[in-house]
C-alpha cells in the first residue's frame, strides 16, 4: 500500500500510430487514476503531450474517462463512457 492507502500502478499503452504512453497512478477502492509520465510519438503522429485516465465502478457500472493535451491545447476531455452489464 502507498501513503494514500491505495496501490501504485505503472501502465504502458501503445497505439496503432506508434504513439506510446507510460502512465503512473494508483488503485484506491473501486477507482483507478492514471496520468502520463511520458508520451513518445513518431514524427508522423499528431502532436500529443499528456493524458489522464480514470476508471471507476459505481452502482454496477464501469465508468471511464480519458483527458488529453494535444495539438497545443491544454488537458481536456477527449472520451468517456459508462458501461453497464447486459442482463
Amino acid at each position: 500500500r502507498n501513503a494514500e492507502g491505495g496501490f501504485d500502478l505503472e501502465v504502458a499503452i501503445v497505439h496503432s500510430d506508434g504513439t506510446s504512453e507510460l502512465y503512473v497512478g494508483q488503485v484506491q477502492g473501486p477507482r483507478i487514476d492514471l496520468a502520463t509520465d511520458a508520451v513518445v510519438r513518431p514524427a508522423s503522429a499528431k502532436d500529443y503531450a499528456a493524458a489522464t485516465r480514470m476508471y471507476g465502478y459505481v452502482d454496477g457500472h464501469l465508468l471511464w474517462a480519458w483527458d488529453i493535451a494535444a495539438l497545443g491545447a491544454a488537458l481536456a476531455s477527449h472520451a468517456s463512457a459508462r458501461l453497464a452489464r447486459a442482463d
